[in-house]
């Protein structure tokens, strides 16, 4: 029995030194044949892609400030009281229309005065030139100061009660009944319906990026609005040390007169020069350089000069044959002198 017990215990220990050998083999052939794949897949794929032309531009975002297409001063051209006040501020008038009353009565006395002296001499000055007393020379210098004198007295009867200049929106009026004006007071202004514009500031150097017509975008409150550059100030601004731009703004909107906006506009742009988009473009220590692959299919470092840049696309100003093979695809084991092997060729197009 015990020798019985004894042959199976040999059989079982042989079994399992067999299975033993036989699962490290088995191991050993799984790590060859790892190591066999990373072998065959050590070299990289990418894809390549070629210089293109095109038109680039860098753009710029500045505040400023919105008003009305057209705007229209209504101007005290008497001194006095205002006696009654006819509009208030967002209310539509149109044309003609009174703004205020002013009692300018000393002003329109005074003119009275004058102009009925005027009228009297002019009168006696007639019946002299008409019997031949005084020469054309004479009468017509009376005559011209009469017709003065009436005009402005008829001027200050007029300008006593200011009216609206177009039809529009009554804005910035602060009048207020029993309160003393001089000749020259901005009574108010109306602002035109319809499309309105941005007023901004740039920098001489920006200036000389822009013209009249260039396409710009207003952004307020996470929405964009479109326009175009509609007048362009050589002159310095004394205040801000910047040259006025306005632009109008061609989309719908409702903006209130006078609220902040960002707009956005090429200063800087370029055609037909050669591009690349940006992640294509490696850095170090800020050189720029691309990947190129050469006709061994091995990579090389091709640093170059680059110009201006925008969220897309940058400008390379070293000249690139348009044939050389230029890496798109990003790859971990992309390196100087490593070998790669092309699975696609690429067509870049500017968007």
């Amino acid at each position: 029995m015990n020798e019985k017990k004894n042959k199976i215990g040999k059989v079982l220990y042989v079994v399992v030194i067999l299975l033993a050998i036989l699962g490290v083999a088995f191991l050993l052939f799984k790590r060859l044949t790892s190591k066999k794949t990373v072998v065959l897949n050590s070299i990289p794929s990418v894809n390549v892609t070629h210089i293109i032309k095109g038109n680039i531009s860098k753009d710029i975002s500045v505040m400023g400030n919105i008003l009305p297409t057209d705007t229209y001063y209504v101007v005290a051209k008497v001194s006095g009281d205002i006696k009654k006040v006819h509009v208030e501020n967002g209310k539509y008038v149109k044309k003609g229309e009174p703004i205020c009353e002013i009692d300018a009565e000393k002003e329109i006395e005074a003119a009275y005065i004058q102009y009925d002296t005027a009228k009297k001499n002019y009168e006696r000055m007639q019946k002299l030139y008409r019997a031949g007393d005084i020469s054309q020379q004479s009468f017509e210098s009376v005559k011209a100061q009469y017709e003065g004198l009436k005009l402005a007295y008829d001027t200050k009867v007029e300008y006593s009660i200011p009216v609206a200049v177009a039809d529009g929106y009554v804005e910035n009026t602060n009048m207020t009944e029993n309160t003393s004006i001089n000749q020259g007071t901005v009574l108010c202004y109306i602002t035109s319906e319809g499309a309105k514009e941005i007023n901004f500031g740039v920098t001489e150097r920006v200036l000389e990026g822009i013209k009249l017509n260039d396409d710009v975008t207003i952004e307020k409150s996470g929405k964009k609005y479109n326009g175009y550059i509609s007048n362009i100030s050589n002159l310095v601004d004394a205040q801000t040390g910047l040259f006025k731009v306005k632009a109008v703004i061609t989309s719908d909107n409702n903006f209130a007169s006078g609220i902040m906006a960002k707009v956005t506009f090429p200063y800087i742009k370029k055609t037909n020069v050669n591009i690349l988009p940006n992640e294509l473009i490696y850095y170090e220590s800020s050189m720029p350089y691309l990947y190129v692959v050469g006709d061994d299919n091995k990579l090389t470092r091709e640093y170059i000069e680059v110009g201006i840049e925008n969220d897309s696309y940058t400008e390379v100003i070293t000249n690139i044959d348009k044939n050389t093979k230029i890496v798109s695809t990003w790859n971990n084991d992309l390196a100087e002198g490593a070998e790669v092997n092309i699975v696609k060729d690429d067509k870049l197009e500017v968007k």
